[in-house]
């Protein structure tokens, strides 16, 4: 009688095939961000990224403690930028949620994943965790410009305009 292919097998015979994992690439955007106030990169991959950010007195808003919610989505779309890896993107919109309220001394972990990639318009959603509970969702919206965003010139007419208003 032949032996059944035990889950065992199928592992080693999976792992025998040699798939290429994704690997870590090099960080192309936000080289100039401070760690202490925009977290630090734990794994950055083609289309993720994963941010921890150790909250802290100076993102505080009162005397308890609590933080303010400009240093979540600051570091959660430092995420998402990491995410998309692109000198070249710039954050244009997102639909965030503050699920809890944070206080000075928490480690939130941010986890970002482009849902498209290759293409000029990106959403990356981003979760943040304190202790495996969840208290950051969003989609931020990227856009990838042909050359940095501060470097494009402005036509003739829209210099115009610009100067009217």
């Amino acid at each position: 009688m032949a032996k059944k292919k035990g889950r065992e097998s199928v592992d080693e015979t999976l792992n025998d095939l040699d798939i290429p994992q994704e690997e870590s690439v090099e960080q192309k955007v936000a080289l100039e961000l401070n760690d202490k106030n925009s977290g630090v990169i734990v794994e950055q991959k083609k289309g993720e990224a994963i941010v921890e950010l150790e909250t802290n007195d100076t993102m505080t808003l009162d005397n308890q403690g609590l933080i303010s919610p400009g240093a979540i989505f600051h570091s959660a779309s430092y995420a998402a930028l990491l995410a998309v890896n692109d000198p070249n993107g710039v954050c244009i919109g997102s639909d965030i949620k503050f699920l809890a309220p944070l206080e000075s001394g928490n480690l939130v972990r941010f986890h970002a994943k482009a849902l498209q990639s290759d293409i000029k318009k990106i959403e990356v959603k981003v979760t943040g965790e304190v202790l495996e509970i969840k208290v950051f969702e969003g989609i931020f919206y990227l856009v990838i410009f042909e050359k940095h965003i501060l470097r494009i010139k402005l036509s003739k007419r829209q210099k115009e305009v610009s100067n009217e208003s």
